[in-house]
């Protein structure tokens, strides 16, 4: 018998991750949260413990209904999936296999783009404007799924929910799914979510517990939207695919709300030091409303290894589509310090200024 791949797969370049540093406060490359998860996050894994030798619940039940109660809606609008990559990727199978039609930002989000050649999809990436989605150009092209990620990776940036909604309006994609990973780091996360526009049955949302909560290792996130896609996604999902110490962590995560607003401040904070020490520096950053900027650097690999040289990794920017450029990821104090100490830039003068502004 000879065992053959669908040549379609052929189009897929391998998602790459970014490489830690030797310290966890100079790993500046997969913005992972620099505080790490709450005390109470890891006494419920610990108890959670325990029971591994049983299955989880399947759907996740309580954490599903806190979910929907946060967000207003009601719990067959929320599915909990393996981090929200599971949930692009049954996103995909079910509405893009077989010649589907999808369309995203270029650059992309790299699991939209795998997830869509995965299952032999059309995508069409539509290049960014002024470092934004171009929403006009995108709602040109026809599709059964458009992907905004809000805020984008890797440049931070952000469309408005009104602008969100009149692409939505204008009809051209059947499902507008966007990825909301980042948006907790925004000025006004309330003012900005699509969560109020799932309700007209075209959009879906997706969050992860990976960022702000500092769940990465943990895997997993949720979708928001109108009860048939819910319904659909459960289908052909794995039955068991969020573990029972994710889901007692995430559970944990949601109710320790003093922590997550310090996670919150501390990220929005460190990214206005992070800023102004690249901009002290002599370079450019385009504004970001994530836990990352991406910085303007002539020579991308000579600033890679300027900071490479001080212990800090970061993703060069031609290997996320942008070349040109260099994303690095909110630090730790004791990163920012790493970051100051390449930049030969004064770490505590920068975060006077900010403390002042």
């Amino acid at each position: 018998m000879n065992l053959r791949v669908r040549p379609w797969l052929d189009r897929i370049d391998p998602y790459r991750p970014g490489k830690p540093a030797t310290s966890g406060d100079g790993s500046l490359a997969s913005n992972e949260s620099p505080i790490g998860a709450s005390r109470s996050v890891l006494a419920a894994i610990s108890r959670a413990a325990h029971r591994v030798h049983r299955y989880p619940d399947p759907l996740a039940d309580e954490l599903r209904d806190e979910l929907a109660v946060r967000h207003g809606v009601t719990p067959d609008q929320v599915l909990v999936g393996n981090g929200s990559d599971e949930l692009i990727y049954l996103l995909a199978l079910a509405y893009l296999a077989r010649d589907g039609r999808a369309v995203c930002a270029d650059p992309a989000y790299r699991i939209d783009e795998i997830s869509a050649h995965v299952v032999d999809a059309h995508l069409t990436k539509v290049p960014l404007l002024d470092w934004r989605h171009d929403l006009f150009a995108m709602g040109e092209v026809g599709a059964d799924i458009a992907y905004v990620v809000n805020p984008h990776n890797p440049t931070g940036t952000v469309r408005s929910r009104a602008e969100i909604e009149a692409f939505t309006a204008a009809g051209g994609a059947g499902l507008v799914v966007v990825d909301e990973a980042y948006i907790d780091f925004a000025d006004d996360p309330v003012e900005l979510t699509a969560v109020p526009l799932v309700a007209g049955g075209r959009v879906a949302v997706l969050r992860t517990f990976s960022k702000l909560y500092g769940l990465a290792g943990m895997r997993i996130g949720y979708l928001v939207a109108d009860p048939t896609v819910v319904e659909t996604l459960r289908k052909i999902r794995a039955p068991f695919s969020v573990s029972s110490l994710a889901q007692a962590a995430a559970l944990a995560a949601l109710r320790d709300s003093a922590f997550s607003e310090e996670a919150r401040r501390y990220s929005i904070a460190g990214r206005e030091a992070l800023s102004r020490m690249f901009e002290e520096a002599g370079y450019a950053v385009v504004p970001s409303q994530a836990n990352f900027v991406l910085v303007e650097a002539t020579d991308e690999q000579e600033l890679v290894a300027r900071l490479e040289a001080a212990g800090v990794s970061v993703r060069p920017g031609s290997s996320l589509g942008v070349p040109g450029t260099v994303r690095v990821s909110v630090p730790s104090d004791a990163g920012r310090e790493l970051v100051a100490r390449s930049l030969g830039v004064d770490s505590d003068a920068v975060t006077a200024m900010v403390e002042r502004a």
